[in-house]
């Protein structure tokens, strides 16, 4: 018995030999306290590196929050100032530029971009626009640029903590058509625009104008729309006395006209005349109708005799 109880206790002892844990072994690795403050820090520096990078870069949040409130006509006298475009109504350059955000800026309007997301497609805008005219980039070029700034502000489907900061693959697929109707489809134009130099034409015209020194009291012959003849003949070598009799005596020779004109000539005729002058008229013109229609009943009475004796010779 007292073997067999000392071979119960060794085989005991194998068994839980390989379960016992010594002072010198590590313990086990299990879900801690302090794993979950390591998991938090890297969410923020996820985060952190997930930010729009073209938010608040060309217009800052207080424009913004301006501009979202105003009409297209503000939100042109607004964008004018912040790009100082002082001579955009004028100047055919900076008409262009000034349409081109402002029409970017409306079309995300309309898309119900938010504040941010739309920050980021106007310095989208410039970003593009900036390739064609400072560094000349070709459009293969400049669409490739376009690709690789969209990987940039665009969300993964996975990704839902940051709705309204980063574009979804349908808004993203929306600017793309967009920036392909309005810059990429004028792309020549737009690149005569910015390398080619308008020719400027500088018109240089010189008017001289002869003005003769006034004689006291009269004003000079400009101010009385009078040539140097009239003037020299009738108003300079004459005082004011003779000029005003002068006035008086035409003043009273065209009242005299305009009392003989006013006389009716047919006052000098009594009614005996009138009637006398009408029977003349009117006897001659009934005796010349008479003579014609007496003419024609002839004409038609010979005519009708002709036939009549036709048909009796038949």
């Amino acid at each position: 018995m007292s073997a067999s109880r000392a071979k119960s206790r060794t085989a005991r002892s194998r068994i839980e030999t390989p379960g016992t844990r010594s002072s010198s072994s590590p313990p086990s690795r299990r879900p801690s306290d302090k794993a979950v403050p390591h998991t938090q820090a890297n969410e923020k520096v996820y985060l952190k590196e997930r930010e729009n990078p073209l938010a608040w870069k060309f217009i800052s949040s207080s424009q913004m929050s301006d501009l979202v409130q105003l009409t297209v006509d503000g939100v042109q006298k607004t964008l004018a100032e912040i790009l100082h475009l002082k001579h955009y109504q004028n100047c055919m350059k900076e008409g262009i530029l000034l349409d081109y955000y402002v029409s970017g800026f409306w079309w995300a309007k309309e898309q119900n971009f938010t504040m941010l997301q739309t920050s980021a497609f106007v310095t989208l805008l410039n970003i593009i626009l900036e390739n064609v005219s400072e560094k000349h980039l070709p459009l293969l070029d400049n669409l490739k640029e376009l690709k690789k700034v969209m990987a940039d502000v665009v969300q993964s489907s996975s990704d839902k903590r940051r709705d309204g900061e980063f574009f979804t693959v349908d808004q993203a697929k929306a600017i793309i058509s967009y920036m392909k109707i309005s810059l990429f489809q004028h792309y020549k134009l737009y690149e005569f625009l910015f390398r080619q130099t308008p020719d400027i034409e500088i018109l240089d015209t010189e008017l001289e104008v002869e003005v003769i020194e006034s004689a006291d009291p009269f004003p000079p012959p400009l101010e009385e729309s009078l040539t140097w003849d009239i003037y020299s003949s009738y108003i300079l070598l004459q005082p004011p006395e003779d000029l005003v009799r002068e006035v008086e005596v035409e003043v009273e020779e065209s009242k005299e006209v305009t009392e003989t004109t006013t006389v009716d000539p047919l006052a000098i005729y009594t009614i005996d005349d009138v009637k006398s002058v009408l029977g003349e008229v009117t006897g001659e013109a009934l005796r010349n109708l008479q003579t014609e229609i007496s003419e024609k009943l002839q004409k038609q009475e010979e005519a009708y005799t002709v036939r009549i004796s036709k048909l009796i010779k038949q």
